[in-house]
């Protein structure tokens, strides 16, 4: 297999730290003035996308300073993937030519490194990298209960890296606060190593104190001021997204799926499936046909930690006033859909009515 073509994509960092390993055994630092051409691929737009894809191209096409060797980093490609851009017409023409250079064989002493977040391997650039180089993905799952356990063993061994000692409390607080970006996870490693200083026993204080929320998690934020009926706290959350232009739909099905959650677990306890301090125990043939069949992740699969924090936001509330949780949030995704009420004068009231 050629060595001379290289594509690499998935997890961004992961992607990052892998390229730039292979650039640096490449080119030597004192030859990167002119052995190294970078492209970005990074693209917003249909234009600024075939403006990259000749820009690659012509690097792949132009012999190195006085004839020595050359890398082309094509870097952050957005547009290899079935999206707005990469569906262009325009855009796939231009990626099939670039393509078909490859196929062809790149000038002598030309290597291509392309990187991208996301690859369709139904596409031309995809198929040409396979055949004719080097391929490495480093896969984001689409499914949660993967992508948090990749999450996890990731953090474990960043905090084994960073000489820290961390428990299964921690980690899942941990994770529940940052969310599953790798890159975002090694930051927070990193800062609570500097926070620790001396200390490498990190406690669940340690994260709340310092661990910043992921913007995907602070959605869970919202999610768990509401579960804990700190109205206070929960219209304090919700202003916080709403000025950070967080999408207030996406806020509400938040909002529903804790209901559906505490509805779960508060049945669970009313029934004697799930006791306090020992978990889930035995459940009718019905409820787990529907747990195993009608949810994509199974309530029981909870890690302990999060279990005890939702059947305690559970024991807040009666069965009666989950229902009506649950109507009230419905009326108000109806609205915000349906009427172009502004958003802050639905979700507020909407916490109100919730929690008053």
């Amino acid at each position: 297999m050629s060595s001379n073509i290289h594509l690499i994509f998935g997890d961004e960092y992961l992607v990052s730290s892998k390229a730039r390993k292979l650039i640096e055994s490449l080119v030597p630092p004192e030859d990167r003035a002119f052995g190294l051409e970078i492209v970005d691929g990074a693209s917003d737009n249909v234009d600024s996308a075939i403006k990259a894809v000749d820009c690659c191209r012509e690097a792949i096409q132009t012999v190195g300073f006085m004839g020595s060797s050359k890398v082309v980093w094509f870097r952050d490609v957005n547009f290899l993937q079935d999206n707005i851009t990469g569906r262009s017409q325009l855009v796939k023409e231009r990626v099939e030519v670039l393509a078909g250079l490859i196929k062809a064989g790149l000038p002598q002493g030309q290597i291509l490194v392309v990187t991208s977040p996301k690859v369709d391997k139904r596409y031309a650039l995809y198929k040409a990298c396979k055949e004719a180089g080097d391929v490495q993905e480093f896969a984001v799952s689409d499914k949660a209960y993967i992508s948090e356990k990749q999450a996890e063993q990731m953090a474990l061994e960043f905090f084994r890296n960073a000489g820290l000692k961390v428990n299964e409390q921690v980690i899942d607080l941990f994770l529940a606060k940052v969310g599953t970006d790798t890159r975002q996870i090694l930051n927070e490693v990193e800062k609570l190593s500097v926070y620790m200083g001396a200390r490498k026993d990190v406690t669940v204080n340690d994260v709340k104190e310092i661990v910043s929320s992921a913007r995907e998690a602070l959605a869970w934020d919202l999610a768990d001021a509401f579960g804990k009926r700190d109205l206070k706290l929960a219209i304090s959350v919700s202003r916080q997204l709403l000025f950070q232009k967080e999408n207030a739909i996406g806020l509400i099905i938040a909002l529903e799926s804790r209901v559906k959650e505490l509805m779960i677990y508060r049945e669970a306890i009313d029934n004697g499936w799930l006791i306090a301090g020992r978990g889930w125990g035995s459940v009718p043939p019905e409820v787990e046909e529907i747990f195993s069949q009608d949810f994509k992740k199974d309530p029981r699969s909870v890690h302990p930690f999060r279990m005890g924090i939702l059947a305690e936001q559970a024991k807040q509330f009666s069965p009666r006033e989950l229902q009506k949780c649950r109507q009230v949030v419905l009326d108000a995704h109806e609205k915000l859909v349906s009427s172009g009420v502004p958003e802050e004068i639905v979700i507020e009231p909407l916490l109100v009515r919730m929690l008053s």
